[in-house]
């Protein structure tokens, strides 16, 4: 039986990817770069405003061959998926009220635990709230045969610490922030100096407000002991079946911790700016 070489599918996965998005960047004919098509780029429903953000040279380059990597029951299976999340959003609405705890005030008078639940559930309405807005208008490029990334490609819950939550939370901002100001500011070497000016330019994109500019900064102040002991973690080596079982085991442990304190982070943050309104 023919087995794998460790690592083959996450190296077929990421050759996939960069061949597919090198497919969507390369350069088309000078006919392309037009007025009017860049003013329908511009103004494309899907991509306009609410939708994903995609680069000019990815949409002209779907314009001359739509995207084949979801077939049209993908798509219907696609759609139908977010039918039964929007579904499930108004079922939350109707019968948790974390929203009304939070825009009222009257968290307030309530204990800790009871408001550390209700924040959780307001930023899970949240990741919700967008999960719907985002996918829809993904959904409509793909009908219309265009792909864009998906911006909430994993769960809230799932996300374990500070940087996958902002990689996996408005994916494709994330992405034009890597490739537009990470990358040009000197990447993972000089890390820590970037995350200040990202996340001030992202408080700025937002609003220009004391309050944004104070949750950029915090969330720079919790990158640093994340960033210092991920780097110490990558240093260590297990040498025996119980030092990796044991390894594990522990990073799962801080992986609970950290989510855990992440989301009070989050929710403090929730209820300090616009309560549930997502203006944050």
């Amino acid at each position: 039986m023919l087995v794998a070489p460790e690592g083959f599918f996450f190296s077929f996965s990421v050759v996939n990817n960069f061949f597919f998005c090198f497919t969507q960047e390369r350069s088309g004919p000078n006919d392309n770069f037009s007025f009017n098509i860049y003013l329908s780029y511009l103004v494309y429903a899907p991509l306009y405003i609410a939708g994903p953000i995609i680069s000019f040279n990815a949409y002209v380059s779907q314009l001359d061959m739509p995207q084949n990597n979801y077939a049209a029951r993908d798509v219907s299976l696609y759609g139908l998926r977010w039918i039964l999340s929007f579904l499930l959003i108004e079922l939350l609405t109707h019968l948790f009220h974390y929203n009304a705890f939070a825009i009222s005030g009257l968290w307030k008078l309530l204990s800790p635990v009871d408001i550390f639940i209700i924040g959780y559930g307001v930023l899970n309405f949240m990741w919700l709230k967008f999960y719907l807005i985002w996918r829809y208008f993904r959904f409509w490029s793909l009908v219309c045969g265009i792909e864009a990334p998906e911006n909430m490609p994993k769960c809230i819950n799932n996300c374990y610490n500070l940087e996958n939550f902002w990689k996996n939370w408005h994916a494709s901002y994330n992405k034009w922030l890597v490739r537009y100001m990470y990358i040009p500011l000197g990447g993972t070497h000089r890390k820590l100096l970037n995350i200040w000016v990202i996340f001030t330019f992202v408080a700025v994109w937002h609003d220009l407000e004391w309050k944004l500019l104070s949750w950029a900064w915090l969330t720079c102040l919790f990158f640093i002991p994340e960033m210092m002991v991920k780097s110490v973690a990558n240093g260590l080596q297990a040498e025996s079946t119980f030092g990796e079982f044991l390894f594990r085991e522990l990073s799962a442990v801080a992986g609970a911790v950290t989510i855990t304190c992440l989301m009070d982070f989050y929710k403090r943050l929730t209820f300090f700016c616009e309560g549930a309104t997502g203006e944050c």
